[in-house]
């Protein structure tokens, strides 16, 4: 980036080929010898292409907490103007695919870049159940062993129902335990044993349940356990899909899923809907934004 002009492809080819881990080791190399690197990169590239550099800078955790604290900020405004906004489905995503000890992680380190806990944040931009389903799950007590025992998921299962379509209300305390505590291939059986039991698919009682927010994670949730990469293809198409492009969350997405399981999620996008992920992210971006998504991506 030193003397005259920028050579966007270097800063491509340095940031997008290199995992995680690799691009903190640049960042902290670069500080110490020639200052800050997102300093040198505010001055030097702009739009889009300048906050995807950003991001590439953070260490993953870094990332994943700057990720969560905006979503809620965002929150904070849109909430107000729209009951049901895409930073629901932004908070979530953090959240939902990510292990205990990186959930622990962030806490940390958000507890000490922004002089306060997640938890906080979550409970001041939201409220009743899905507040206590974010909190739960950011506080990352989920079962990791991907055990399966048939009579706990039939038992979860009857809870579920006794806890919804049997009693007048809801037990949302029922449905924030299951969703945010149990392992995904337990939850995957609860909604294969559901639908077999009482003959109606577990997705459309939690639909039924709550509105909003809390319905949407909870179906995210149901996805998430089904199929991971189905799940993030969908994700994908939803940034892009219909007028503009949601380019934060393409961003978010890309840079939090390229070198752990973009691959998959790729061939789950072109079976689903048809297409390659690269076909249709090159087709709504350009310039070295476009340049850059299609290294992470490729």
């Amino acid at each position: 980036m030193s003397g005259l002009g920028t050579d966007e492809d270097k800063i491509i080819r340095v940031l997008c080929y290199r995992t995680a881990s690799q691009r903190d080791v640049i960042t902290t190399t670069y500080n110490n010898q020639y200052g800050s690197l997102a300093s040198d990169l505010e001055s030097e590239v702009t739009g889009n292409f300048k906050l995807l550099s950003f991001m590439l800078t953070h260490s993953m955790i870094k990332f994943l907490s700057i990720e969560l604290h905006e979503t809620m900020d965002v929150g904070n405004i849109s909430r107000s103007q729209h009951p049901t906004t895409r930073t629901g489905r932004r908070t979530r995503l953090p959240l939902l695919s990510r292990s205990n000890q990186e959930l622990a992680d962030i806490q940390t380190f958000f507890n000490s870049y922004y002089g306060h806990t997640l938890v906080s944040e979550i409970e001041s931009d939201t409220s009743g159940p899905y507040r206590r389903l974010l909190i739960q799950m950011a506080e990352g007590r989920r079962d990791e062993t991907n055990l399966v025992d048939m009579a706990a998921v039939q038992k979860d299962v009857d809870d579920l129902y006794e806890g919804g379509p049997a009693m007048e209300g809801t037990n949302e305390a029922v449905y924030v335990d299951i969703f945010s505590l149990r392992n995904y291939v337990h939850l995957d059986q609860v909604a294969i044993l559901y639908v077999s039991t009482y003959k109606i698919p577990l997705s459309t009682v939690v639909t039924t349940e709550f509105v909003d927010d809390m319905a949407n994670a909870l179906i995210s949730i149901l996805q998430y356990s089904s199929d991971k990469a189905v799940y993030f293809s969908s994700r994908f198409f939803t940034s892009i899909a219909g007028a503009g492009t949601a380019d934060r969350d393409l961003m978010r997405l890309t840079v939090s899923r390229c070198k752990i399981d973009l691959g998959n999620i790729k061939n789950a996008y072109q079976t689903v809907y048809g297409e390659a992920l690269s076909s249709t992210v090159s087709s709504d971006t350009s310039g070295s934004y476009r340049t850059a998504l299609l290294a992470l991506i490729e």
